[in-house]
């Protein structure tokens, strides 16, 4: 019987422990990897194309923040859709930190030249590639 127990306290850890990281790292459908990439290149780029007219490199700017914003929404509608509100523990401490890195990239870009340009395209392509990675290890594999 001492078996038994033990057999059962490891498999209720084992669901407990897959139940936490289903809500930490959802699994997310294939095509959410690369549609984020591409949302993410592209923030960091538009925010850093910094057009001399004040106008232009606020709107591009801007443009950067919504598809940014694209990509976080898309993030949490597919973790909606799973049936996980909200941001606890790892989640929001990871929202958090992209939050502050989004922040401080904006700053950048609102002092950004035209001079500077290729710098945010290659940051942009980086971290573009880096989030489609990142996130392609947590696609379905079952489908």
């Amino acid at each position: 019987m001492a078996n038994m127990d033990a057999e059962q306290a490891r498999s209720a850890l084992d669901q407990a422990r897959q139940s936490y990281d289903a809500s930490v790292q959802p699994q997310l459908p294939g095509w959410t990897p690369p549609v984020c990439g591409v949302l993410v290149a592209a923030a960091v780029a538009l925010a850093g194309l910094g057009p001399e007219s004040g106008w232009l490199k606020l709107a591009s700017v801007a443009g950067g923040v919504l598809c940014a914003a694209a990509a976080a929404g898309l993030l949490l509608g597919v973790r909606a859709r799973q049936g996980i509100s909200g941001l606890r523990g790892p989640a929001r401490e990871k929202w958090r930190t992209v939050g502050v890195c989004c922040i401080a990239i904006v700053v950048s870009a609102l002092a950004s030249s035209p001079g500077t340009r290729w710098i945010y395209v290659a940051v942009g392509v980086g971290l573009g590639a880096y989030t489609w990675a990142a996130l392609g290890k947590q696609v379905r594999r079952d489908r």
